[in-house]
């Protein structure tokens, strides 16, 4: 079983992509190293998170959902939730948002980091305070053809989104501008990065 140690030790091993990788890996490092239940949300400051770039064979479409939390399209992924083994972890979301069953790694190693800001929300009646989401980032693949559903208490829509229209889908201009662009611009580079 995957220890904090373990997620540790690979993020301290994480080449970064830009500045804002190498910023964020600085602070990500800092909070598993100085906090406590980074792996949970016990922590209502920061803890881990874990995303997946789900892309199709060509590289030219990307496996999003419409998130009913953000009113917007959005990657997939969720908290560690005491996990350490965020691979798994991201597997589990995959298969809870979208239920994908046939997605696989491109890349064995993290393709991503970044610090996200989460705003106050209600979630299933309950408000949920500001936090940051440290999140780790991995890229795989799925067939455009395998079956995927909604996941209702979470998302509204699910589909295949073209890398020209993520921009026009999204409503959070952040993510699209320091996010998506640069992993989409990591998987034209792909062989660099992984």
């Amino acid at each position: 079983m995957r220890t904090l140690l373990d997620l540790k030790k690979e993020i301290e091993t994480y080449q970064p992509f830009n500045e804002q990788e190498e910023k964020d890996k600085e602070e990500i490092l800092r909070c598993i190293s100085q906090s406590e239940h980074i792996l949970t949300r016990d922590n209502k400051n920061a803890h881990m998170t874990v995303s997946a770039w789900i892309v199709d064979q060509e590289r030219k479409k990307v496996l999003m959902a419409y998130h009913n939390i953000y009113h917007s399209w959005a990657w997939l992924g969720g908290h560690a939730d005491g996990n350490a083994d965020l691979k798994e972890v991201v597997l589990k979301e995959i298969r809870e948002e979208s239920g994908l069953e046939t997605a696989r790694f491109i890349c064995d190693d993290i393709f991503s980091l970044e610090i996200l800001t989460v705003s106050g929300h209600e979630k299933r009646g309950e408000y949920v305070p500001s936090h940051l989401h440290l999140n780790v980032t991995y890229l795989l693949e799925a067939d455009t053809n395998s079956p995927i559903r909604i996941k209702e208490d979470e998302n509204s829509q699910i589909g295949w989104i073209a890398i020209e229209e993520i921009g026009e889908k999204s409503t959070e201009p952040w993510f699209v501008e320091r996010i998506y662009a640069k992993l989409c611009n990591k998987v034209n580079e792909l062989q660099h990065v992984c």
